[in-house]
């Protein structure tokens, strides 16, 4: 069997082992700052919170605005909840009701998690 060292990096996490706490950290840092600057939201201005309390999104006949694009950019939020901001899963659900029919309150909700990342992005879980 071939040593293939400490696992550092997988699925775009770092990966940090504490062997004798018997813990482990991932981070989502480089994927975070890679997504916000992919969609030109490194600048936003941060939040503490993913979502407005009380924000109701209306559901739509036909979409007001590029469906494919809010789709791909809630895909790549989705994969940031999965790996480490499982806190986003409830925006998550909220905005993926919608992908078939965005429109511009949709998008301003999606902007709002951004700005959640940008405050977020050096967090990270612990096992």
């Amino acid at each position: 069997m071939m040593d293939l060292r400490e696992l550092t990096w997988i699925l775009g996490m770092h990966v940090t082992q504490d062997h004798k706490a018997g813990r482990i950290d991932l981070f989502q840092q480089k994927y975070i700052e890679e997504i916000l600057k992919r969609f030109g939201k490194s600048n936003v201005r941060p939040i503490s919170t993913p979502t407005l309390t009380n924000e109701h999104l209306t559901k739509l006949t036909s979409p007001e605005i590029n469906a494919k694009s809010y789709q791909c950019t809630l895909g790549a939020i989705m994969y940031s909840m999965l790996g480490t901001c499982l806190d986003l899963a409830y925006a998550v659900r909220a905005l993926s009701r919608h992908t078939a029919n965005p429109r511009e309150e949709h998008e301003c909700a999606l902007d709002q998690v951004f700005w959640y990342l940008q405050a977020t992005k050096d967090w990270h879980l612990t096992y």
